[in-house]
């Protein structure tokens, strides 16, 4: 059994981790399979892990931590002794996986105060091994600590699973649950706000005790608390003192309890379900006056808990959360640290964790949400994107900078489907394209000059930071939604599928305007003859230049020069021919990416002669100085182009009716199409057809 990710807990931060490693942990789970006599269920968790407030880091001797408890999901593998449950039902795991089944407690249903228990994540197993818990996408859990999730219930109401238990418990157990009754609870975070949703689903009247006055609306008005008490102010706390039967305390921070025991009436019952780092100060004398109690509660047995699950259900009590993909996790926990949520977050494992991509590079179906369309932005149906050979380096982290789940392509060509209400240049039923960049900082001097490719704070179409801090997806979907600034318009005499050109096509446009290398006349070399060099050659031509195709596979010449019109080839490994051409070059594209010489190169060059790299080798190549200082040349580099730049290429294009050579693939191919480019066995890229085959599949 593979998984794709899980995460760690390693010093405060959540990491990805991918490849074989990972199957240590389910080789555990295949190992408690057989301890536990089958008696097993295998969870596929299509939705949905809750991000607890309190992120303990691991103890000194853990180096793993894994988290969580709040989990949901589907059943997709059962032991054979398995009684329960059957593939496909919605289950639910929380708090604990094991306990000694031995015990007073065990036999009680309160497995969750067994001295043996077993916690979900952070956990000790009877083999030693250290449980995991759900960022995963796959849990291997016994029977009985799994309860029965209703079909009627939202799965994203995971929280239900800790939060829920841990104030619908102690309602239950002291007595606190008959209609009429008041109950206060203090605190309006994850824990109080169910408090108050059980409370008064069991009839009872509440008041909401804070020490904020901003809460009062939210605890009236949309959780429908009767009352509400400033705990700060000491003359609404004398005026309710002895009016409540029993408080459920969901605050963790140090606080005192003497002004809440005035609130008790005789008998009355504060419960702690919040947990406080130091002890607090009892003062003993308010419970001999009052035989009142102060108790505590933590979670529940599995009992109760899957009764609490029925009771949610039939009374249609959820937690307020709000549902994040799994690569938002550490942005999430950031924010849960200045509280910043109502009142949970909850993430959505199965459509975002599943389909996370490793470095193996294969791609899979992937559920995402784009953002809803802003004012300046355009919304289009993909149609084609392109395969560039960096889809390949970013799928495999080759760069060491991919952040996954992964949707590649910057060459992408749609038609417009909806536009923002201050959006000027585009209007529905428009032919557009987005290339490798959909945001900029408009304010360097570069955006100044139009030259967004080479703004510091450019925003790549994938595997880039957004200014709301979420990562982008490229065009391997079938909707963008991008600021209008960054799109073209596409013209409609040219094929959509020669999306390569916003990326291959302004790769070798750009450095052939901006170095003087478009005048009639002149001649230029273009070293390599794939993807990027085939565009060279016939940009080059286009501008009226004489070509000549450098390469090391003299079984490339008839290609060169009979179907791309190049006017000569030049074997690069024969010295005879190099030295025979030497001088006789005004400049030179290089586009290839793997570590070769430059000298031959720039003995080719005249005076003045340019040598520019628009292939990225991922090593540093050997610079000799001494031809450059005898010819005046230079070497320099280019990389893709600026809005304005992209818009002028694409129009010579369809001017110069000039298409990249392509094979369009479907949607389904897009893993044959990847390892075939990694062999260059294509002429020159691929295209998807995603508008007639991904929404197919």
């Amino acid at each position: 059994m593979k998984m794709n990710s899980q995460l760690r807990h390693l010093d405060g931060q959540l990491e990805t981790l991918l490849g074989y490693f990972l199957l240590s942990i389910f080789q555990e789970g295949r190992q408690v399979k057989k301890m536990c006599n089958s008696k097993l269920c295998i969870v596929e968790f299509v939705i949905l892990i809750f991000i607890k407030s309190r992120m303990n880091g691991a103890s000194p001797n853990i180096q793993l931590y894994l988290g969580k408890h709040e989990i949901v999901g589907v059943v997709t593998e059962v032991g054979n002794k398995v009684d329960k449950f059957k593939i496909g039902d919605k289950i639910g795991v929380g708090y604990l996986v094991g306990s000694c089944n031995e015990c007073e407690n065990c036999s009680s249903d309160l497995e969750n105060y067994c001295p043996g228990q077993v916690l979900t994540a952070n956990g000790t197993h009877s083999d030693g091994t250290i449980t995991h818990g759900g960022y995963s996408d796959l849990m291997v859990v016994n029977e009985h600590f799994i309860v029965r999730w209703p079909d009627n219930l939202p799965m994203e109401a995971a929280p239900l699973l800790c939060a829920g238990v841990t104030t619908y418990s102690p309602l239950r157990y002291y007595g606190l649950d008959k209609p009429g009754m008041h109950i206060g609870v203090v605190g309006l975070g994850g824990l109080g706000h169910m408090a108050v949703k059980f409370a008064k689903a069991f009839g009872t009247k509440v008041t909401v005790i804070s020490t904020s006055l901003s809460k009062k609306d939210e605890a009236i008005e949309r959780l429908g608390a009767d009352s509400f008490l400033v705990s700060r102010d000491p003359e609404q706390m004398q005026a309710a003192g002895g009016s409540l039967d029993g408080i459920i305390d969901t605050v963790s921070a140090v606080h005192p309890i003497f002004p809440l025991l005035n609130l008790l009436k005789t008998n009355g019952k504060l419960v702690m379900v919040g947990a406080p780092e130091k002890p607090l100060e009892l003062p003993v004398f308010p419970l001999l006056s009052g035989r009142k109690l102060v108790g505590g509660s933590a979670i529940g047995g599995v009992k109760e808990i899957q009764e609490m699950v029925y009771f949610a259900e039939k009374h249609n009590i959820t937690p307020d959360v709000e549902v994040v993909p799994m690569e938002y996790v550490n942005k999430a926990v950031e924010r849960l640290v200045k509280s910043d949520v109502k009142y949970r977050f909850v993430l959505d494992i199965g459509n975002t964790l599943n389909k996370t991509r490793d470095t193996s590079g294969v791609l899979s179906p992937f559920n995402f949400s784009r953002r809803v369309t802003g004012e300046k932005d355009v919304q289009f149906k993909v149609m084609y994107c392109g395969i560039c050979h960096s889809d390949l380096h970013q799928l495999k982290n080759e760069w060491s900078n991919s952040i996954y789940p992964l949707v590649p392509g910057h060459e992408v060509v749609g038609v417009v489907t909806e536009v923002g209400s201050k959006v000027e240049k585009f209007k529905i039923g428009d032919k557009v394209g987005v290339g490798c960049l959909v945001g900029s900082c408009r304010k360097c001097e570069n955006c100044d000059n139009d030259l967004e490719n080479y703004c510091p704070d450019m925003i790549l179409t994938y595997n880039g930071g957004d200014t709301d801090g979420t990562t982008t997806y490229g065009g391997y979907s079938d909707i963008m939604v991008t600021n209008e600034h960054y799109v073209v318009h596409w013209p409609e005499n040219l094929p959509m599928e020669a999306a390569p050109l916003l990326c291959a096509g302004i790769t070798t446009y750009s450095p052939l305007r901006y170095y003087g290398l478009d005048k009639p006349g002149m001649h230029i070399g273009v070293v390599g003859l794939g993807g990027l060099g085939h565009m060279a050659v016939k940009f080059a031509k286009a501008f009226g230049t004489k070509v000549t195709v450098i390469s090391t596979s003299v079984s490339k010449k008839d290609e060169a020069i009979d179907r791309l019109g190049a006017d000569s080839f030049l074997v690069s490994r024969d010295p005879d021919q190099m030295q025979g051409a030497a001088g006789s070059l005004d400049g030179i594209i290089d586009t290839v990416s793997a570590i070769h010489p430059l000298l031959p190169l720039i003995n080719l060059l005249k005076t003045n002669g340019k040598l520019v790299m628009v292939g990225a080798p991922e090593k540093p190549l050997e610079l000799p100085v001494f031809p450059l200082l005898l010819g005046r040349k230079l070497v320099a580099g280019s990389g893709i182009g600026g809005m304005k730049e992209t818009q002028e290429m694409v129009d010579f294009a369809a001017k110069h009716n000039i298409t990249p050579d392509v094979e369009v693939v479907p949607m389904d191919y897009v893993n044959t199409a990847l390892e075939r480019l990694l062999k260059l066995d294509v002429k020159y890229r691929f295209v998807l057809d995603i508008g007639n085959t991904l929404n197919k599949n």
